[in-house]
């Protein structure tokens, strides 16, 4: 299996097997001036030594080496020599600083790492290893990082598992849904290092988000000083698109202050074409009833963040934290509905006219403090959130005629506003506890969370005299109270260089409370226990073995839970439910990683189970076809994931990854339809990387992402290919990025599905074929050290407003 595994990736990326590694750097003197006729000696045991000579920079290079060890001896005149010894697994650079008193004054090795890489508990994506983060976005990013699959709408899953979540330096992010794309799509990607995609996630981690866990990692700089980065992009779709963002962190004695501020102004003109076919005979007398939208929106999103650390003394660190980000949408969604008959045919227009907007405050203190010598660390921390939304939307229905396309009379106008205000303050404690053999290492700690939500909905009709009134059969009012309080411990211990192992417990107990208008309708107590494991094998001949278990849940998101309405036409809409009911989710999986002189494989074997899965799901009333979130019934799968990266030539780096899966579907939902469905989802994608010329700092990148036809639960979806391709300049700290996304509009989203006798068929393109070109520029001293990373006491609770 592992072989033919291996051949399919190879023949997708074309890929040459025997690609030897190589090794480079430069040596400089104790002014860190370039040392040029250094004499470079490389031994491997048992083989013939090579070498090398530094040229006038200071430089050298050696290759066609062999995976092994290496014992490195570094010759200059009035220096004394200068011995390493390091195991060679990858490309690898080395670099060395003498003194003139013929001692070692400093020695970096930077491996290469390869652009995959399986640790215990998560799959990392090293994205800082290629230039896909140059001039782009941290959402592009996303979309391009193998297992996750990033939805128009703002929805991430994981090997096709709904509910992932994402923290950025594992701090759970503000937002959600089409807040979190917007936010993320604001962010530069240029100081990115890696996307660590937990399919496991141990138990200090929140138990929250069935699917998982994206952590974006940023890099990491360790001296003092000023350092920034400034960058400017547009993208031309249908209509065009502006952004931009500044970073600053100074970093000066006991202090580190840092602030990130963005702007961005995004416009698109999505298309919708439903069609819904009625059976013979239907009480309604329709055949068929096709829906054509066309949309186009703006959207203004701007943030900001300002924190500062202060370290007391050597082992104590205070802090605080703020961060704001908003959203200012307008969206006019235009909408005709063509109903046939078997006499006449009858056409409506619909014409929506949305404005949305909303805010998030919140404020984080922290204290990190180093307890003892034996490395014992508490952290603290207090936070508080604020979040306000409004969303109104103004409808109006038309009837034309079919013939001369002409206004008849106006069926309907009405217009609804949905305020959303939700509150949340949280502390957390942390420990980590390393063992005096320094073989092993117990973590645990405590968290309280409490959180109030208010949501209005408001309906309101046009009467025939020109005046708003109010439609108390469509309007509602709900109030949501949720406590959740946690304890967790985790232990960590190496048994051997062979055998390691990870075990942990997460306790968590919920108190809900829900009113819709004043009756009572959700009134829950209950506590969970999340255990997880995890037991890895080392060898050197054939690489590393993870064998992992976990369990998590996936509480409703709060608009979600919101009984809103948003209206395609006036008989299509969308609408939340308070009644959702949190989903229980369970993962069991084995990795394999190998590092071999044919490249980096990653092979992963899992099975989940999803017990009262939520997903949005359409039903019928009289003529009219309603979309809600609801807890259908469960979900199990099997999954097969492999993931190569190679460097066959100097100028050519490309990785590929192939996910097959076998999901079966099993519920009921509106009181009649049920779900019943088996099917095999395979992706295959592939992120190849070509140097053009590292004189003139040119580079190319190609992108290549296909989902095949699946069904999931009750959906048949299409095939999906998304295609990107990019060409970078750099100059200094420079860098311009010119790249054209779905050149053949063939990254649409296709569906097919049964609703009782109906059949429906949509397809949804959200304007994605586009050129764009990003200039980026960074100044100051590139080896400032970075923000403290903190993961905040608020984060679990961001993760679910929208």
């Amino acid at each position: 299996m592992t072989k033919f595994i291996i051949s399919i990736i190879l023949v997708l990326a074309g890929i040459n097997s025997y690609a030897q590694l190589k090794l480079n750097g430069t040596i400089t003197d104790h002014k860190d001036k370039p040392l040029p006729l250094a004499v470079i000696i490389l031994q491997q045991t048992g083989a013939k030594g090579s070498g090398a000579i530094t040229d006038s920079l200071g430089s050298y290079n050696i290759v066609n080496l062999k995976p092994g060890s290496y014992t490195m001896r570094v010759r200059f005149v009035a220096y004394r020599d200068t011995v390493i010894k390091f195991v060679l697994r990858r490309d690898t650079a080395i670099n060395l600083q003498l003194k003139s008193t013929q001692m070692l004054s400093e020695v970096t090795i930077r491996a290469q790492r390869p652009v995959f890489q399986r640790e215990l508990d998560r799959f990392r994506f090293n994205v800082g290893q290629t230039d896909l983060t140059k001039g782009n976005n941290v959402w592009d990013v996303l979309e391009k990082t193998p297992l996750v699959q990033a939805s128009e709408d703002g929805s991430l899953a994981i090997s096709g598992t709904t509910g992932a979540i994402v923290y950025i330096n594992n701090k759970k992010k503000v937002l959600s849904g089409t807040a979190l794309k917007s936010y993320l799509s604001g962010l530069p990607s240029d100081n990115l290092d890696a996307i660590e995609v937990i399919t496991t996630p141990p138990s200090q981690y929140e138990a929250e988000g069935g699917a998982g866990i994206i952590n974006i990692v940023t890099k990491k700089n360790k001296e003092e000083g000023l350092i920034g980065s400034a960058s400017l992009s547009t993208r031309q779709t249908a209509v065009n698109s502006q952004a931009g963002s500044l970073y600053l962190n100074e970093r000066s004695g006991k202090w580190n202050i840092y602030s990130t501020m963005y702007m961005g102004n995004r416009s698109r003109k999505p298309t919708t074409n439903r069609d819904i076919f009625y059976p013979g005979g239907s009480i309604y007398g329709i055949s068929q009833r096709n829906i054509n939208s066309v949309n186009k929106y703006t959207e203004l999103y701007p943030g900001a963040n300002v924190g500062a650390d202060y370290q007391l003394n050597k082992n104590h660190v205070v802090g605080m934290l703020f961060d704001f980000s908003g959203i200012t949408h307008r969206e006019t969604r235009n909408a005709s509905t063509m109903d046939l008959y078997p006499a006449t045919d009858s056409l409506t227009k619909t014409v929506n006219k949305d404005r949305i907007n909303s805010q998030t405050y919140s404020l984080n203190l922290n204290y990190q403090g180093k307890l003892d010598s034996a490395g014992k660390t508490l952290s603290v921390d207090y936070d508080a959130l604020a979040y306000r939304s409004g969303n109104n939307s103004n409808s109006t229905n038309t009837a034309i005629d079919p013939l001369t396309q002409q206004a008849t009379n106006d069926l309907a106008i009405f217009r609804t506003s949905s305020p959303q205000h939700i509150n949340n303050q949280s502390i957390k404690a942390d420990l980590d506890w390393p063992l005096s053999n320094k073989k092993g290492y117990l973590s645990f700690g405590g968290k309280a969370s409490f959180s109030k939500i208010r949501n209005t909905f408001l309906f309101e009709n046009l009467s025939d005299n020109n005046i708003w009134l109010t439609d108390p059969g469509q309007s509602n009012r709900f109030r949501y109270e949720e406590n959740i309080n946690a304890l967790y411990g985790n232990f960590s211990y190496k048994l051997s260089p062979v055998w390691s192992y990870q075990l942990g417990l997460r306790l968590e107990n919920t108190a809900a409370k829900g009113w819709l208008e004043d009756n009572q309708v959700v009134s829950r107590n209950y506590t969970n226990l999340f255990p997880t494991a995890f037991l890895k094998l080392t060898t050197k001949e054939k690489g590393a073995y993870v064998l992992a278990v976990t369990s998590r849940i996936t509480r409703p998101g709060y608009w979600d839970l919101n009984p809103f309405r948003t209206y395609t036409t006036d008989k299509a809409y969308f609408t939340g439910n308070p009644l959702l009911q949190p989903v229980k989710y369970y993962r069991e999986e084995l990795s394999h990683s190998l590092n071999e002189k044919w490249g980096t494989l990653t092979l992963q074997i899992a099975a989940s189970q999803t017990i009262g899965e939520i997903y949005a799901l359409p039903y019928t009333s009289g003529d009219t076809i309603i979309n809600q979130k609801t807890n259908y019934g469960n979900r199990y799968g099997q999954s097969l994931t492999a993931s190569y990266n190679n460097q066959p030539k100097p100028w050519w780096r490309l990785s590929g990854t192939l996910l097959v899966g076998y999901v079966v579907t099993k519920g009921a939902y509106a009181n009649d339809i049920t779900i019943d469905n088996q099917t095999l989802a395979i992706t295959i994608a592939t992120n190849q990387t070509f140097t053009i010329s590292k004189k003139a700092g040119l580079s190319s990148t190609l992108v290549i992402t296909n989902s095949f036809p699946a069904t999931i639960v009750n959906t048949r979806i299409g095939n999906r290919l998304d295609t990107e391709i990019r060409l970078r300049k750099t100059a200094g700290n420079f860098g311009v990025t010119l790249s054209a996304q779905d050149w053949f509009k063939s990254n649409k989203d296709r569906y097919n599905y049964m609703l009782g006798a109906l059949r429906v068929k949509d397809n949804y393109y959200n304007d994605t074929r586009s050129i764009a070109l990003a200039i980026s520029y960074n100044f100051g001293k590139q080896t400032v050290k970075d923000k403290r990373d903190r993961d905040t006491g608020s984060q679990d609770v961001k993760g679910r407003l929208m």
